[in-house]
């Protein structure tokens, strides 16, 4: 009998991680729909997948884990939820006021603002994003300020940390930055080393940091923290967000915007 159990767990696990593989993501609520299990028994395997390595954890569901230890090229990874970080980059730019000096960051979200500036009037542009960058250049007036630093190709985009005495005195009026993670403990998390203190330096300089996070990055945390939470003024997602930790956020004085 425990035999005929405990290969039936192990079929169910085998179902869960194709299910997760071939979507990349899936909720404990789909999991239910599916199965007809319990939701303990659901998280009870979700924690066992997470143990042994194989999925990670996120709220509300789980995730597939990447097996390379290289983020996927840009041209790739915009491509994922495109038309939730279309829609939260258009939703970003409305933010933007004529002659303020803004940062946009080098991720995908982000990146998507560059679509809705051309109306803005005598703005500034800072950024470590060659598609940013060159975009402006070509469709908008825009002063563009790129970031120095290394090229990683695969994000198309400059890193590094920047020199304190060359940014010491500028007036950043909101920084927009994308993220691999939000949640209420470590805030909004990055997983490249160079990014990551790139943001750190750049957010605290800034008068407002503004994170611009689909759904499928809450409850997520990445290799490293570049805002606390106590150092986020906006959160930009889409309307998939969780609605409990949408309120927890809002606990902590953070005006979320659905796009």
């Amino acid at each position: 009998m425990k035999q005929e159990v405990s290969r039936f767990i192990e079929e169910r696990h085998e179902q869960i991680l194709d299910l997760i593989d071939t979507k990349g993501r899936v909720t404990v609520k789909e999991l239910k729909d599916k199965f007809g299990m319990s939701l303990v028994t659901l998280r009870s395997d979700l924690k066992e997948l997470e143990f042994q390595g194989k999925i990670r954890r996120t709220h509300g569901g789980a995730m597939a884990v990447e097996d390379k230890p290289f983020a996927p090229p840009f041209s790739i990874r915009k491509s994922i939820n495109q038309s939730q970080k279309q829609a939260i980059g258009k939703a970003a730019a409305e933010l933007v006021n004529n002659r303020e000096v803004i940062f946009i960051d080098g991720g995908t979200t982000a990146a998507e603002m560059r679509l809705f500036l051309s109306d803005k009037q005598n703005i500034t542009v800072i950024s470590p994003s060659i598609e940013v960058a060159y975009w402006l250049c070509v469709t908008t007036s825009v002063t563009i300020y790129m970031l120095n630093g290394f090229l990683l190709r695969e994000s198309l985009g400059v890193i590094g940390e920047p020199a304190m005495e060359t940014i010491d005195h500028w007036n950043i009026s909101k920084a927009f930055c994308g993220a691999a993670g939000l949640t209420e403990d470590a805030g909004l998390t990055d997983n490249h080393v160079g990014f990551i203190e790139q943001k750190r330096i750049i957010t605290k300089k800034a008068h407002k940091v503004v994170g611009l996070v689909d759904s499928s990055k809450w409850g997520v945390v990445s290799l490293g923290t570049f805002a606390n939470i106590s150092e986020i003024d906006t959160i930009i997602t889409d309307r998939s967000a969780p609605r409990d930790m949408i309120n927890c956020l809002k606990k902590h004085d953070i005006e979320v915007i659905l796009a």
